[in-house]
């Protein structure tokens, strides 16, 4: 790791440096393989400080070593002190999680709160989560609707299907998570995806990610908030692309809206519409008249968008 180790160089020559402490602490945090690695090269510097020396014949007073040394010693303090947060930081990557699974059996919008924020479950949504660790949180939203917020202190970890991992703090997200697809919506904050192919991204406010194991993970920015239809009930749009409000439509509704390639072109149309208090049924004739095109029904809870 020639960069990394150059990075390791520049902060033990410069350990007061800001950014090299955090470019540091951002090296640490990726994975449990560059903490250790970064421990041991630390350790290994530490260890070479402390060797010996011999004592010279003669030894000329100046305030030049005394000075020096007192330099030394203190980026050794220095490094001892990001050590000790590597090896805190690895504590808690291999600590096991004792997770606790939650189902909304409900029937309506369920709430989870914990010391550092909380979480709203839409009907039928799973998730499994810590929540003892101070200021941090770990979730495993298996399906469903999920959004979650966090107070400013609080850092959180979120693992969803097509193996990938959500981190943010200090973040407001929303998460629906199917067995084909996730998608990711931010209302505040940042949110670093990452998973196992080269397809790292970061996500912020107003902005949604798809998340498909079949393909190279996508993101927008979205012209509404629609993803937070379940959560908000707001159903009327001005100027927004169809295939955000199809999105809403379906969280509220819980049902799903197919659109095949021969489809797609309608789904870029901008609508000015509001749903609000309508049926299902209702809602469906409204959106076929403004699409100019056919929402047909396949099952109790699916439909196709047609143009045929």
């Amino acid at each position: 790791m020639p960069a990394v180790d150059e990075l390791i160089i520049r902060f033990i020559q410069t350990p007061h440096d800001p950014a090299l402490q955090e470019a540091i602490a951002t090296l640490v945090a990726e994975s449990p393989e560059q903490a250790s690695y970064v421990e041991n090269k630390l350790a290994a510097w530490l260890a070479a400080t402390n060797t010996p020396v011999a004592a010279a014949t003669a030894v000329e007073t100046t305030l030049l070593p005394a000075f020096l040394y007192s330099v030394k010693t203190w980026a050794a303090a220095a490094v001892l002190i990001v050590l000790a947060a590597v090896l805190f930081l690895l504590h808690v990557r291999q600590t096991p999680h004792k997770l606790l699974s939650h189902v909304n059996n409900t029937g309506r919008i369920d709430s989870l709160r914990f010391p550092g924020g909380y979480m709203l479950l839409n009907k039928n949504a799973a998730i499994s989560f810590d929540s003892s660790r101070r200021q941090s949180v770990y979730a495993v939203v298996s399906e469903g609707d999920v959004f979650i917020d966090l107070g400013s202190n609080t850092s959180c970890t979120v693992l969803v299907p097509g193996d990938y991992q959500l981190e943010t703090t200090a973040g407001a997200f929303h998460v629906h998570a199917s067995a084909s697809r996730t998608k990711v919506f931010v209302t505040r904050g940042a949110i670093g995806v990452a998973g196992k192919r080269q397809d790292t991204m970061t996500l912020t406010a107003s902005m949604q990610g798809t998340l498909d194991g079949r393909r190279a993970p996508a993101r927008k920015k979205l012209a509404s908030q629609a993803p937070l239809a379940w959560k908000t009930g707001e159903l009327a749009f001005r100027n927004v692309p169809a295939a955000e409000i199809l999105e809403a439509v379906s969280g509220v509704y819980g049902i799903q809206i197919m659109v095949p390639p021969s489809a797609e072109s309608r789904c870029t149309k901008k609508l000015t519409i509001n749903l609000n208090k309508k049926t299902e049924k209702e809602t469906i004739a409204l959106l076929q008249q403004s699409l100019s095109a056919h929402l047909v029904k396949d099952s109790m809870d699916r439909y196709y968008l047609t143009i045929k």
